[in-house]
C-alpha cells in the first residue's frame, strides 16, 4: 500500500467490521453503541495501517473544512522567508486551522493543489492567473496574496512597504557620512518583485538627500558572483570608489562580508555594509551585521487574521502600522 492512502474500507477489512463501524468508532460517535471489544479492534487496525481521514471525509463531518493551503514558489526560500513560513505556521495552528504547504511547480495550474485537499483558505506567495484565482474564490475558498504585489494583486499594501527598507538603509550610511553607495541585489527573476521595491526606497532617499543614485549591482548569491561584484565597485579610481553598500538581504550581506575579507578589505573601514531582514545570524557576522528589523512578526500575525476572518466570513483586520527600523551593530 506504500503511496496509497489506506481507506475505511481496508480499515473495515482488517477489524472485519462494517464500514459504518469504523466511522463511528474513529469519528467517536458518543450515540452509538459500540462494543469496547469491537472499538478497539477498529483502533488497532487503523493503527497497525497508518489510516488517517482525507481531508474530503473531514470536510464534510465538520460542515467546512479548517484546512489552509499556503502556496510557496518553486524556488529556494532564503532564511527570511522560511522563517516567515514558519511563524505563519505556528500562528494558524494555534488559531486551530491546518496548514499544508505545497510548491507551485512551473507549469502547474494552482487548481491540482486546491482540489486535491478542499481547503478553507488558499494563502498565495506566487503569482497565478487571475482566472485561477477567481475560480478558487467561485467554489467558496478564500484566497489571500500574501507577499507578491503586482497589476493583478493590488490587495496587498504591506508589501509595498519594502521601499521603506531600502529607504532606512541609505538614510543610516548617509548619516554616517557616506556619499557614494552600491545596492547589492539579486539576479534571479523570482526576487525582482522583491529587490525592486527596495531599489526603488533607496535611489528615492538617495535623491532626498541629494546624493547620486546607489551603483547597482545584480548577482547570484554565489561566492563568485558576489566578488565579481565587489570588484566592480573596487577597480576603479579612488574617487570613484563606493564607500558603503545596502544589501538586498542579510544572506547578500554575509556573502559581501566573505568577499571584502578575501580582498583584505574590512567593513566599516573601507567599505560599510548594512543588509535587510535581521536574521538571528545576523550577530555572529564578522563584523556584526548592521541591518533592518521590518517587523515580519507583525506581518505574520497580520496574515494569520486576514485567513482567519476570510474563513469565517468576517470583515478583514485593519492593515497594521509597519514601522521597519534600525539594528546598528558594527558593520555601518
Amino acid at each position: 500500500m506504500a503511496g496509497k492512502r489506506v481507506t475505511a474500507t481496508q480499515v473495515a477489512k482488517a477489524a472485519q467490521v462494517s464500514q459504518a463501524t469504523v466511522s463511528y468508532v474513529l469519528n467517536n460517535k458518543s450515540h452509538t453503541r459500540i462494543p469496547e471489544e469491537t472499538r478497539q479492534r477498529v483502533l488497532e487496525a487503523a493503527r497497525e495501517l497508518n489510516y488517517t481521514p482525507s481531508a474530503a471525509a473531514r470536510a464534510l463531518r465538520l460542515g467546512r473544512s479548517n484546512i489552509v493551503l499556503i502556496v510557496l514558489p518553486d524556488w529556494p526560500l532564503g532564511y527570511a522567508m522560511s522563517g516567515f513560513v514558519d511563524g505563519l505556521t505556528d500562528q494558524l495552528e494555534q488559531m486551530d486551522l491546518q496548514p499544508v504547504t505545497r510548491r507551485l511547480k512551473q507549469g502547474v495550474p494552482v487548481e491540482e493543489l486546491w482540489k486535491a485537499i478542499m481547503p478553507a483558505a488558499v494563502l498565495l506567495l506566487d503569482r497565478v492567473a487571475q482566472g485561477e484565482r477567481q475560480a478558487m474564490e467561485r467554489s467558496g475558498v478564500f484566497v489571500a496574496h500574501g507577499l507578491l504585489w503586482d497589476a493583478e494583486h493590488t490587495d496587498n499594501p504591506l508589501l509595498a512597504r519594502g521601499t521603506l527598507v531600502g529607504s532606512l538603509q541609505v538614510e543610516h550610511l548617509a548619516a554616517r557620512g557616506h556619499r557614494r553607495l552600491g545596492y547589492l541585489a539579486p539576479v534571479a527573476e523570482h526576487d525582482q518583485v522583491f529587490s525592486r521595491l527596495r531599489i526603488e526606497g533607496a535611489e528615492a532617499a538617495c535623491l532626498d538627500l541629494g546624493l547620486d543614485r546607489p551603483v547597482v549591482q545584480h548577482t547570484d548569491l554565489t561566492a563568485a558572483g558576489v566578488a565579481a561584484a565587489l570588484l566592480r565597485w573596487w577597480d576603479v579610481p579612488t574617487a570613484q570608489r563606493i564607500t558603503a553598500v545596502c544589501a538586498y538581504s542579510d544572506d547578500y550581506a554575509f556573502a559581501l562580508l566573505s568577499a571584502m575579507r578575501g580582498q583584505g578589505l574590512a567593513a566599516p573601514v573601507d567599505i560599510a555594509v548594512i543588509g535587510a531582514d535581521d536574521i538571528p545570524l545576523g550577530p555572529f557576522a564578522d563584523p556584526p551585521l548592521t541591518t533592518i528589523d521590518h517587523e515580519q512578526d507583525v506581518l505574520v500575525t497580520h496574515l494569520a487574521r486576514v485567513l482567519q476572518a476570510g474563513i469565517d466570513g468576517d470583515e478583514p483586520p485593519a492593515t497594521p502600522p509597519l514601522h521597519p527600523g534600525l539594528v546598528v551593530r558594527s558593520s555601518a
